[in-house]
């Protein structure tokens, strides 16, 4: 219970900074960029390359095109003509028009159209170096990104209930994974933080107990079977992973000690529970239930959406 007060705190403290700082950090996929007919292929995946460079300079966690919110684009036909001067090189002319959407609901967020000129030896070339002005420190691309972000964040302060019934519906159902998959969605200056916080922080905290009663019972079975050094072996390779937060810690400690006093051998307990303080401690929860949600997310099916939904 103290930890949960640790990290609701933490998290109600945060939320005004964070909002006013306008430094949330959003999760966005990149989706394919459509080349049309004059752009190469390459150059495209050069972009979405890119994009998610520049995203991370701007507040945005850009990542694989398997989130409901992602950024995507299109060139329009690119023109190229010769650029004069020694080589035989090339001026490359286009427009990049990008767009920041929701995928579940069909919705866009935010639209920008960018003019790209370059020149290089090859279309190809000067369409990349064309590509330069696509920084965190174009005005034009990082308000593009910021009103997206907005919607997004809007979006959120609306919707936040829908996923934490999806959290208390997994939750029900020993899913502790996609629990804490929709607890950890909600962006620190999102309303409902806080209470999302609270949630995950009680979910990893099942989570945690559940395996480590699993892991315990593992361990009695096979001391049980085998009371000799290879079963405390045994027996030791599932005590030792469990968490020391779960419930289940002192009999696990009680279990290891009796296997050492039959065996002769030292099996160490104490090492695991020299956290550094509280604070670093929730940190720690914190991230590995993120990483618990990531590793959900990652192992879900895979499924192709179209976006012949988006009117350019």
């Amino acid at each position: 219970m103290k930890l949960r007060q640790i990290l609701l705190g933490a998290a109600i403290a945060a939320m005004p900074v964070a909002a006013a700082a306008a430094d949330c950090e959003i999760g966005m996929g990149i989706a394919p960029i459509m080349e049309g007919d004059q752009v190469p292929a390459a150059v495209a995946r050069q972009l979405e390359a890119k994009l998610k460079t520049v995203l991370t300079h701007v507040g945005v966690a850009a990542g694989d095109y398997d989130c409901q919110f992602f950024l995507t684009g299109r060139f329009d036909e690119a023109f190229s003509q010769e650029a004069g001067g020694v080589g035989g090189r090339v001026l490359v002319k286009t427009n990049l028009q990008l767009a920041i959407c929701d995928g579940e609901n069909r919705k866009v967020f935010a639209t920008a159209t960018f003019p790209l000129k370059g020149v290089g030896a090859s279309d190809q070339q000067a369409l990349t170096r064309a590509l330069g002005s696509l920084n965190a420190r174009n005005p034009e691309f990082i308000n593009f990104v910021e009103n997206g972000k907005a919607k997004i964040v809007d979006y959120f302060d609306k919707n936040y209930p829908t996923y934490m019934a999806k959290a208390q519906k997994a939750l029900k159902a020993r899913d502790y994974d996609e629990a804490l998959y929709w607890s950890t969605s909600i962006p620190e200056c999102c309303a409902g933080y806080a209470q999302a916080a609270e949630l995950a922080s009680s979910i990893y905290q099942d989570k945690i107990d559940y395996d480590g009663a699993m892991l315990l019972a593992q361990a009695e079975g096979e001391w049980a079977s085998d009371p000799s050094a290879e079963g405390g072996r045994a027996a030791y390779g599932y005590l030792s992973q469990i968490d020391p937060s779960a419930s289940c810690y002192a009999q696990a400690k009680a279990l290891g000690k009796k296997i050492s006093a039959s065996v002769k051998e030292d099996y160490d307990f104490e090492t695991k529970e020299k956290y550094r303080n509280a604070v670093e401690l929730e940190k720690q929860r914190i991230d590995a239930a993120r990483q618990a949600a990531v590793a959900w997310a990652q192992n879900q099916p895979k499924t192709v959406v179209k976006n012949n939904w988006i009117v350019w």
